[in-house]
């Protein structure tokens, strides 16, 4: 007498997605390309906002950014290093840098393999708004443009 067990595919973990499912074209789904861009959009957005606060080079958002977007970054960093050498008195003024959280992100597709994400960091004195454009570029998602208020 014989009996015969059915294996199942390995399921991905419940409540996020595995990198192994979803690498393929055809694993892609709508639901796991936002979990990936609301991610990096969450990454993005608190390292930016710790460079302007000069705790993180610029240099830290090459990998997933495009080339001005550094640039601009290293631009408006040293600028900000300028007034606080200008300011040491007030130093106080600049510790609202430090330790910044995601609050809320919202996400939406314009267009096709192109995000829009808006993100709420909140600081120790203030909250700031983020804005990215995230694009698929060469099979890689890319932040073509970021702005912080």
């Amino acid at each position: 007498m014989s009996t015969t067990t059915s294996v199942s595919a390995p399921q991905p973990p419940s409540g996020g997605y595995s990198w192994r499912a979803d690498r393929t074209r055809a694993g892609l789904t709508h639901k796991n390309e936002l979990e990936r861009v609301t991610a990096m959009a969450r990454s993005i957005g608190q390292a930016a906002v710790e460079i302007l606060g000069g705790t993180r080079p610029a240099t830290q958002l090459a990998r997933w950014t495009t080339p001005d977007v550094v640039e601009r970054f290293e631009e408006r960093a040293a600028m900000l290093r300028l007034v606080q050498e200008q300011y040491r008195d007030r130093a106080s003024l600049f510790e609202i840098h430090r330790a910044p959280r995601v609050r809320r992100v919202r996400i939406c597709s314009p267009a096709p393999e192109c995000y829009e994400a808006s993100l709420v960091i909140e600081e120790s004195v203030r909250a700031r708004a983020v804005a990215l454009r995230i694009e698929r570029i060469n099979r890689q998602w890319r932040v073509v443009h970021l702005e912080v208020g």
